[in-house]
């Protein structure tokens, strides 16, 4: 379970978070089969439960572009454990982008994405964490989710994962299931195509970005060229237009 911050845990001269999280760092090996073998090699970095202790943690840590290949940053809420044991039931989005294209795009991605999730931008407890995994040719985000016995929560973050972001409405993203992860010892492979139908009130970006915008071959784990036919993608989701809640306009990134 997730730690809550309350009165007394924080410095009270900081802005705290509404819950405590954790960096984590690993390393891909091939013969990482076994929960206990990944958990030898899954280094806790250190906690924070406020938003200056996230900048004295960030600050040490290696920029995206730096970091080696084939090695993975966490970020999780306190509590939680990044294995899929520990959410049998949720699942990840998944964005890779193109290393070659724009060297130095992750590294503001990366810092995005880790800001929305302790600010709440998701408004969604069900955001446990997010990934930066570095690849021979990519670099790859994930997002994680607890559960997904609510299917329309998973599609609200994918959508809202789009938007912080700022991905190309073209753009394709991957959701995996961790019990199909722990069935191929991947989080990648044989990942599930999504690309979003734009909603109506959106304006599409007229920059390129270094998203794929073609399905990867979902077999792969590491390496794609992004070649495969538009009719490839498994599932065009619902534009933000049809959430009765109006999610697409709840959640201010932080300042």
């Amino acid at each position: 379970m997730a730690h809550r911050v309350n009165a007394g845990e924080f410095d009270p001269d900081e802005a705290p978070l509404e819950t405590a999280w954790t960096f984590w760092s690993d390393k891909k090996t091939s013969d990482k089969k076994e929960s206990d073998q990944y958990m030898e090699g899954l280094k806790q970095l250190g906690s924070f439960n406020t938003v200056q202790g996230f900048f004295r943690h960030y600050a040490w840590l290696q920029r995206a572009t730096d970091l080696p290949r084939d090695h993975s940053v966490l970020l999780f809420r306190k509590g939680y454990k990044p294995m899929w044991e520990e959410f049998p039931d949720g699942g990840c989005w998944i964005v890779r982008i193109k290393r070659k294209l724009s060297p130095g795009f992750v590294n503001h991605m990366w810092e995005n994405l880790m800001l929305a999730c302790i600010g709440e931008a998701f408004a969604m407890p069900d955001v446990v964490g997010c990934v930066l995994s570095t690849r021979v040719k990519d670099d790859v985000l994930s997002i994680w989710n607890l559960s997904n016995r609510m299917g329309d929560t998973r599609f609200r973050i994918g959508e809202k994962l789009k938007e912080i972001l700022a991905l190309d409405m073209n753009a394709l993203i991957q959701y995996k299931d961790h019990m199909q992860s722990l069935q191929d010892y991947s989080t990648y492979r044989n990942a599930k195509n999504y690309m979003f139908a734009p909603s109506p009130s959106v304006t599409p970006q007229q920059h390129a970005t270094p998203i794929m915008n073609q399905p990867a071959d979902p077999s792969m784990d590491q390496d794609f060229d992004g070649l495969l036919p538009p009719a490839a993608i498994d599932d065009l989701l619902p534009p933000a237009a049809i959430d009765s809640e109006g999610f697409a306009a709840r959640g201010k990134f932080p300042a």
